[in-house]
């Protein structure tokens, strides 16, 4: 999830350009506007990026607060907290979303 502001969308066009990416549709409009779209994808499955503007149920403040910093291969990754993660999923109401939910709360336990 990315908070949408300008400096946050030309932060994302400098990394695709640094990996020879195309934007597509995903302009700084576009971006902006949460009435436009909130998520972004870009690939096929299995290998697909998701840019996210918008999660159903989350405020992005709170969950940036919440968030946590992993390091994998000198890779920091920041995480969602699970609590976002479920709730957000909830209020998706998908049934990818309802399988998920059944799938990470057994392995959480």
């Amino acid at each position: 999830m990315v908070n949408r502001t300008k400096e946050n969308y030309l932060k994302l066009a400098k990394a695709f350009f640094e990996f020879d990416l195309s934007l597509y549709e995903m302009n700084l409009e576009k971006f902006l506007d949460a009435s436009k779209t909130d998520v972004f994808s870009f690939g096929r499955p299995p290998i697909t990026i998701e840019i996210l503007t918008h999660v159903k149920g989350v405020d992005f403040n709170e969950a940036f607060a919440r968030s946590k910093i992993i390091e994998e291969d000198r890779l920091k990754i920041r995480l969602i907290h699970f609590d976002d993660l479920i709730t957000g999923k909830k209020a998706g109401g998908r049934y990818s979303d309802l399988d998920d939910i059944e799938k990470l709360t057994k392995t959480k336990k």
